[in-house]
């Protein structure tokens, strides 16, 4: 993958998005795990790389997101339903979050965006998830040509 194109992808997310956070993480194949390829964080907003907000795909909004195939956009954490990994809030402090999808060809769901904001729960707008959906439309190209490429080689 390109890593300077998805890294502007996600940077240019969080300025059109104005939150504190913005994510891609991609499947790994030799585990089934979705570690963070790409991330932009506002001064002062603790960065997810390297850290873990636990069993992703035990995530009741992980298994929405593979289920329905559809944006998640939650704009109070405290209650949401489908729950947040209780990690995310406790220790990186999201508030609010949107999330994509990224699917194969095939529909194997292989990445998640993620858009959060800790400042406190916040209401999306709907350029706040359009700017989501145009990312998600990019990124999934390039992921599933990578994708692609990787399982013919």
């Amino acid at each position: 993958m390109d890593q300077p194109t998805l890294d502007r992808i996600i940077e240019r997310l969080l300025a059109e998005t104005g939150a504190g956070r913005t994510t891609l993480r991609v499947e790994d194949p030799a585990d089934g795990g979705f570690p963070i390829v790409a991330e932009a964080a506002a001064e002062g907003v603790r960065t997810l790389r390297g850290g873990s907000v636990g069993d992703l795909r035990a995530a009741a909004t992980f298994q929405a997101l593979e289920r329905d195939r559809r944006p998640l956009v939650q704009d109070d954490l405290t209650d949401a339903d489908p729950a947040p990994p209780p990690d995310l809030v406790a220790l990186y402090g999201a508030r609010a979050q949107m999330l994509a999808p990224l699917s194969a060809p095939d529909g194997h769901l292989v990445g998640i965006v993620s858009v959060h904001e800790v400042r406190g729960p916040r209401p999306w707008s709907e350029s706040d998830v359009a700017a989501l959906q145009r990312a998600a439309d990019e990124l999934a190209a390039l992921v599933a040509a990578a994708v692609t490429g990787a399982d013919r080689g």
